[in-house]
Formats: structure tokens, C-alpha cells, sequence
């Protein structure tokens, strides 16, 4: 065998090894068709032939990059809002998959299937907001033009007919009222002119609660009211942001009173928040302005105060002390006499009798006297001859 056959087996024999362990890939689909379900909603199908040497333990699907799922059907309906796209186009993804390993088969590739509105995405409204009143639910906006005449149409998300917003009996500018009475199902919003159209979901909002606080045992207490018909019967969480002594934390909570320590040295900033819990749609309130309570203050502050104030005044009862001594020196140190003056005057004249009285000493005056007799009860009195 010379050379060049053997090269010859060897490749023949190196390609239909390399041909038994080669992938095989999946068809892609075909036909992909688009079809507007509502205004809202947009129904996607396509069509895939399987391939004849699929083993039957594969088992294939279909997904959407775009929609992060899968499908065995050779369809899918999507929800499609302009507002959250920001256009009025899209494009869709569509690929065979495998569930799981299926020997040497893999995924085919995607299929892009560009979707465009019935009429052009235009901005025609901003801030586009519902509350829920005790019977129906309020909506209102900020055109983008006071001169172009809107259309307010709506729908709930367990799939009933698209209904015309009503209008506000009060003469009230862009607003109107949705027949819907709680808060279990989503809404979506169609805002629609003669030459465009904009579809959202509005954000519900409930109106910000009151929050008193008060001191008590050392501890602040934080109580709120309830913000009435706005939330339905959805459970709320309160999310406090607090700023003590500069150092902030946000508390978060289910009741509507919440204590915390207290610190008579710090000053406490707070702004609160509403919004319902899991089991609702997504309603809540703006954020609070800022709520102040105490003032910061150093904790050696007494201490400083009574090392300032007590010196003074000490200081000024010294003063006083030695004004009012001036005042009435006569009376605490009254004068006294030199012993040695009169000493020395005695000396030099050997009588003081002879000495003048000074004028200054104190001289008795005389007292008037009577002779008065006593006389006995035994005595008899003589009489005179």
C-alpha cells in the first residue's frame, strides 16, 4: 500500500468520525406573525417543523430572550406598554430550545421579529397617577398640551373590555374616574389622540398620613393615622428614615406606632414614607419633608454651665459683700481709744480730779428726792408742845 492511500483511509476514516460526533442544530422557526389581542396586549405566533431525525425522548421549546421564558406552544401573548419602551416598535426574539441535554442537538438560531403600534408612540401626558376614593378610583395628569383633546381609556389585568375613563362631574381639568373599587388587579391606561397613542401602567398613590411623635419613658413614640379609603383593606409598610445625632438609619415597619430610644442630646430628623405590602398592587405615598425633634446638645453642657454661672455669681456676692461693709464700717468696726493717750495723761498730772471732764462722757443728772417717815402700827404719835 503506498503512501497516498494510506493517507486516503486515514482521512476518510478521521471525517466520519468527526461526522458521527458532530451537533445538530435545530430548524428555526418560520412565519413568525404578530397580532394586536387590545391595545395592550400583542399575540406572537410562528410555525416550526420538526426535524425527522429528532429522537422522540427530546423535547423541545420556545423561548424569547426579550421575555426571559419559554413555551411548548408556537405562541405567546405579551403585554406591551409604549411608556416603560419609550417607543412604538420593538423587537422579539424567537428560538427552538432544548428542555434539557438531547445528545448532539442544539439550539436553533433566534428569529427577530420587529412589533409596531397601530399609531405612533407620542408624549402626551406626564405624572399620570390614581388614588382609590370609597367607590371608584380617581385619576389625574399633566398634559404635555392644553390644546390637544385627549382620550382616557382603561383596563384591568383579569382581562375584561376596554372601558372609556368618565369624566369629572366638577368641571375638574385632566381628570377622570375608573369603575373600579380595589386594589386587586393591575390597570392599564390608554392615552390616545386622532394621530397617537401612549399606553401605561399609572402609579397608585395614597395620600401621606400624619405622624405625631411623643416622648415617653425615654423612648420616642411614632403613631400614624390611616390613610383611609386610598389603600382599600391592603396591609402597609411605614419606612422611617431617621438621622440621630448625625448618624441615619431607616427603620421599616407594619404597625402604625413604632418606639425607638431616645437621646434627650441629640436632635432627630425624620421623613417617612406609606406603601402596601405584597399582597396589594403597588400603591404609596411621597416622601415626607423633614420632621425635627430635640436639638443636639454636648453632654458636658451642665457641667460647663455651672463651671461659667457659679463663679460669677460667687464673684458677685464677693462684691456686694464688700460694698455693703463699706457702706456700714461704724458699725462693724466701731473706734476704739488709744489706751496709751490716757495713760500718758495720767502720768504727767498725777490727779485726775483736777483733770477737766471731757465733754464727751456720759454725766447722770440729778434725780428730784423725798424724805418719807415710817410709821408703826404699835407707835403713838406725840404731839408737838
Amino acid at each position: 500500500m503506498t503512501v497516498a492511500q494510506q493517507f486516503f483511509i486515514f482521512f476518510c476514516a478521521t471525517t466520519m468520525t468527526f461526522n458521527c460526533k458532530a451537533d445538530y442544530q435545530l430548524p428555526e422557526p418560520t412565519d413568525v406573525t404578530y397580532r394586536w389581542d387590545d391595545q395592550f396586549q400583542v399575540n406572537v405566533s410562528w410555525s416550526w417543523k420538526k426535524p425527522d431525525n429528532l429522537p422522540e425522548n427530546c423535547t423541545v421549546k420556545f423561548g424569547s430572550a426579550e421575555l426571559n421564558s419559554r413555551t411548548p406552544k408556537n405562541y405567546i401573548t405579551v403585554k406591551y406598554f409604549t411608556e416603560d419602551k419609550r417607543s412604538d416598535h420593538w423587537n422579539i426574539s424567537i428560538q427552538a430550545v432544548l428542555e434539557s441535554a438531547c445528545g448532539h442537538w442544539k439550539e436553533s438560531r433566534p428569529v427577530i421579529k420587529t412589533i409596531k403600534t397601530t399609531k405612533p408612540r407620542t408624549e402626551l401626558v406626564t405624572d399620570f397617577r390614581c388614588s382609590l376614593e370609597s367607590k371608584r378610583t380617581k385619576c389625574l395628569w399633566k398634559p404635555v398640551s392644553d390644546s390637544v383633546k385627549l382620550k382616557i381609556f382603561y383596563k384591568t389585568e383579569k382581562n375584561d373590555k376596554i372601558r372609556a375613563c368618565d369624566g369629572s362631574t366638577s368641571h375638574e381639568k385632566d381628570v377622570c374616574y375608573l369603575n373600579v373599587n380595589n386594589l386587586q388587579f393591575n390597570i392599564y391606561v390608554l392615552v390616545e389622540t386622532e394621530t397617537g397613542r401612549n399606553t401605561l401602567k399609572p402609579k397608585f398613590v395614597t395620600p401621606l398620613p400624619k405622624m405625631d411623635i411623643i416622648e415617653d419613658k425615654g423612648k420616642l413614640s411614632l403613631t400614624w393615622e390611616h390613610p383611609g379609603p386610598a389603600v382599600g383593606k391592603c396591609g402597609l409598610n411605614y419606612s422611617v428614615c431617621v438621622t440621630e445625632c448625625n448618624n441615619v438609619k431607616t427603620l421599616h415597619t407594619k404597625e402604625r406606632r413604632l418606639s425607638i430610644p431616645y437621646n434627650k442630646n441629640c436632635q432627630y430628623k425624620f421623613q417617612y414614607s406609606v406603601q402596601t405590602d405584597q399582597y396589594c398592587i403597588p400603591v404609596s405615598s411621597d416622601l415626607s419633608e423633614v420632621i425635627t425633634h430635640g436639638e443636639n446638645r454636648s453632654p458636658d453642657e451642665m457641667l460647663t454651665v455651672i463651671a461659667i454661672v457659679i463663679p460669677i455669681i460667687l464673684s458677685a456676692c464677693v462684691i456686694l459683700s464688700c460694698y455693703c461693709f463699706q457702706r456700714n464700717r461704724e458699725i462693724f468696726c466701731p473706734r476704739i481709744p488709744d489706751p496709751s493717750t490716757i495713760f500718758k495723761e495720767m502720768m504727767m498730772t498725777g490727779n485726775k480730779d483736777s483733770k477737766p471732764i471731757p465733754g464727751n462722757l456720759y454725766t447722770p443728772v440729778p434725780e428730784p428726792t423725798e424724805n418719807i417717815t415710817l410709821v408703826s402700827e404699835n407707835m403713838v404719835p406725840q404731839e408737838n408742845s
